[in-house]
């Protein structure tokens, strides 16, 4: 190397230690130009004139780079299409890094091979995954991983090398999609590979783990940050909120690595590249938003910062005027939804205003007025439907993504106390918090009828009944002045909910840990003896709709339940604690035992603070809800 160049080399790598870039810049200039004219000039005037005459035609971006990729990257430099540290432009593949081979098996790839089943039972896992669980977020463009799919298996049987990164994607699809399978589906897997589907799908994620750790960062491409995404939507199906979202976090690290996050695409991309890639950031911003709202995390992606573009949901061919919308436009949607909320930082971690708070309702009824019309509340257009299953599904799920968020901002007034000292603004904002919290139990009731009991993992239906519930209860307990609107309608929805979490109960972990927690709420609340009332007597205003796939009414169930009409001084003493004659109470014939289920105990309101509910305390701040309000 001339001395020149490795002057250079030696002075980036100490200009890199520093971190002074500025004077990293003059130094690079400087070396390049000695380095690579040739010196034959004589006088210091000639060395002036040949300088100026060179000079206008160097420019930055021309420069060569002083060292490879893979050692600059080790420094910690992200590749930039702008970056002099890597010459003349971002290095760029024009293939996947999936498509890279390596020479020889690694024990995570051997694993891998040895765990998937036979091809017929994959291909079971795989068919079910891209015909029904990927339209919940359409992670997967499914013709183009149906192409990459069969390839593999191709390569396989002809003895060719596989890449870790589909391999490893591949077992994570059967992981997530064994989550999410019909009784009949699971009862031939079960009986023919002899191993239960759920740990057939933890033995899938642990090695799909381990061989996505071996793989390095920056060099999976998009299909390892699918593989990525999954992986925080598999943690999120077992009830594991915290794991998913530092999976989810490692997901946007990796699209970051291959410049995602920005607005404009890198040179050397397909279109079909450009709008996969737009469509994965989308997907990742909608995650960590929801995720940062519903754990109180702080964000990880700041769009202020990088600014990007929404996909053109042109994949799919459709007229997006006559023909049904994209599988993926609600997810474009909810990105909508997400930069707008963001406008009112405390939305996202904090105390909102009352102004800020009725704008934001404003804003998201625009929102959802503005959605296509196969997806808007009013009378939506509902001729795709049946040919396209995707369409009420997601129809469902904007509804309760709008409505879930409409509510954030005016739950502090669910937790309050109310009396008479209490101003009419603050019960004005109440009001309207219980509208929405009913309405929003009735829209979570529309998404339990498409989703139960096929899909009754998704995490969302849980969240909702439980999280809307609870905080009615909460109202309940607040109204000390007995002013709280709709009483007798909020007692419904909260028995509602707890016919519903009931059946989620039986089948999915989430289900099993959040019914009994709402049942021994919704008993602590009942009235003393003086004050029982029934829901017999309440003109008949609950819903006589079946619940599909859900049993009755909650008026039908709860009159099939073990009679309790009353409850004792003595239980009521025992359980509440001392409690003040103007507290108000859901009615004793709130009756929550369930046939074949352990009766959860009467507890008072006070030992809320201390009662377990499992991996969901990641979520649920019960200080915030001040359950422990009443001494014990």
């Amino acid at each position: 190397m001339p001395e020149a160049q490795t002057e250079a080399a030696n002075g980036l790598a100490t200009i890199a230690r520093r971190g002074r870039s500025l004077i990293y810049v003059d130094i690079l200039k400087s070396n390049h130009l000695s380095a690579q004219r040739p010196r034959k000039l004589s006088s210091n005037s000639d060395i002036q004139v040949d300088v100026k005459a060179e000079e206008p035609e160097l420019k930055a971006t021309d420069l060569p780079a002083l060292a490879e990729k893979d050692e600059l990257r080790g420094l910690g430099y992200l590749p930039d299409d702008e970056n002099l540290l890597f010459g003349n432009a971002a290095p760029t593949s024009k293939h996947s890094a999936s498509n890279q081979t390596v020479p020889s098996l690694s024990p995570e790839m051997r694993n891998v091979l040895q765990l998937l089943p036979p091809k017929p039972y994959t291909d079971i896992l795989i068919e079910r995954y891209l015909e029904v669980t990927n339209y919940g977020y359409y992670c997967l463009y499914p013709p183009t991983f149906s192409q990459d799919y069969a390839a593999w298996w191709s390569d396989r049987a002809n003895g060719k090398p596989l890449t870790p990164e589909f391999t490893c994607l591949l077992i994570r699809v059967c992981a997530c999609s064994a989550q999410y399978l019909d009784v009949e589906i699971q009862q031939k897997l079960e009986s023919e590979l002899g191993e239960s589907v759920q740990s057939l799908s933890e033995s899938y994620h642990h090695a799909a783990k381990q061989l996505s750790n071996a793989i390095p960062p920056g060099k999976g491409g998009l299909v390892q940050i699918q593989q990525l995404f999954l992986t925080a939507g598999w943690y999120k199906a077992e009830s594991l909120f915290v794991e998913s979202w530092h999976a989810l976090t490692c997901a946007i690290h990796e699209a970051q690595e291959l410049g995602m996050h920005k607005s404009a695409p890198r040179a050397g991309l397909s279109e079909f590249d450009i709008e996969m890639r737009r469509r994965m950031w989308c997907l990742l911003y909608v995650w960590d938003w929801q995720m940062a709202l519903l754990l109180s995390r702080p964000l990880i992606i700041n769009q202020y910062y990088y600014p990007f573009e929404l996909p053109n949901m042109q994949l799919e061919c459709h007229d997006s005027k006559t023909g049904p919308p994209s599988p993926f436009s609600h997810i474009s949607s909810q990105c909508e939804l997400g930069k707008i909320i963001s406008r009112v930082p405390p939305t996202m971690g904090g105390t909102t205003e009352p102004s800020q708070a009725n704008a934001i309702k404003v804003d998201i009824d625009r929102w959802l007025a503005s959605l296509p019309p196969a997806y808007r509340e009013a009378s939506p257009d509902i001729q795709w439907d049946e040919k396209h299953i995707y369409v009420p599904l997601q129809r469902h799920q904007l509804r309760a993504i709008g409505y879930m968020t409409m509510l954030l901002p005016f739950k502090v007034f669910l937790t309050k106390t109310f009396d008479s000292k209490t101003s009419e603004t603050d019960k004005a904002l109440r009001s309207t918090a219980v509208e929405i919290a009913l309405h929003l139990i009735d829209v979570s009731h529309g998404l339990f009828d498409h989703v139960y009991p096929l899909n009754a993992k998704f995490h969302l239906l849980t969240f909702l009944l439980f999280d809307t519930a609870a905080f009615l209860c909460s109202a309940m307990i607040h109204d000390k002045d007995s002013s709280l609107p709709q009483r007798e309608k909020i007692i419904q929805k909260i028995s509602l909910a707890c016919s519903l979490m009931h059946k989620l109960a039986q089948v999915t972990k989430t289900g099993a840990i959040c019914y009994p927690v709402l049942a021994r709420l919704a008993k602590s609340l009942s009235k003393s003896s003086k004050k029982t009332t029934t829901f017999a007597g309440m003109n008949g205003e609950v819903s006589n709709r079946e619940i599909n796939g859900a049993g009755p009414s909650p008026e039908t169930e709860l009159d099939s339940f073990p009679p309790s009409d009353t409850i004792s001084t003595e239980s009521l003493s025992s359980s509440l604690g001392s409690l003040d004659s103007n507290e108000i109470f859901l009615p004793a014939s709130l009756d929550l035992s369930v046939p074949g289920m352990e009766t959860p105990p009467l507890i008072s309101v006070g030992d809320f603070s201390n009662l377990d509910v499992g991996q969901f305390d990641q979520i649920w701040d019960w200080q915030n809800l001040d359950l422990t309000l009443f001494p014990v």
